[in-house]
């Protein structure tokens, strides 16, 4: 049976061979996803031109510097948003700078592996 049809053999050793190769390979190589950290805080300081805030986390965080770049965000309702800029940190129309403090929830990543890339905040939940 084997010697009547060597090409199908092959061909099914090589698809096997191949299915193997990238699952070991999918397995090895580095993950480049990431789950962003939820961190409960004070925002005080956030320019919406720029989309950059000053977020002082509750407990042992150090004050930090994010770029606000999440299309989600959470009104101090619970009303959920995709787009435009989250309310809790927009200025007012003719200065877009705010130094009042607000609570937030940030979900945030810190690109560390790409050193000077800014902080990141994913998503926002304002609080009040």
């Amino acid at each position: 049976m084997i010697g009547q049809h060597p090409r199908r053999l092959q061909l099914a050793l090589l698809v096997a061979l191949g299915l193997v190769t990238g699952f070991a390979l999918g397995r090895l190589l580095p993950d480049h996803t990431v789950t962003p950290k939820r961190l409960t805080g004070t925002v005080t300081w956030s320019n919406q031109e720029t989309s950059t805030i000053w977020f002082d986390a509750d407990g042992d965080e150090p004050t930090r510097s994010y770029s606000v770049v999440g299309e989600y965000w959470i009104d101090a309702n619970g009303g959920r948003h995709v787009g435009g800029y989250p309310s809790c940190l927009s200025g007012q129309q003719d200065d877009p700078v705010r130094s009042d403090r607000r609570r937030v929830e940030l979900g945030v990543i810190h690109p560390e592996d790409y050193d000077p890339a800014p902080d990141i905040a994913v998503t926002v939940r304002c609080f009040g």
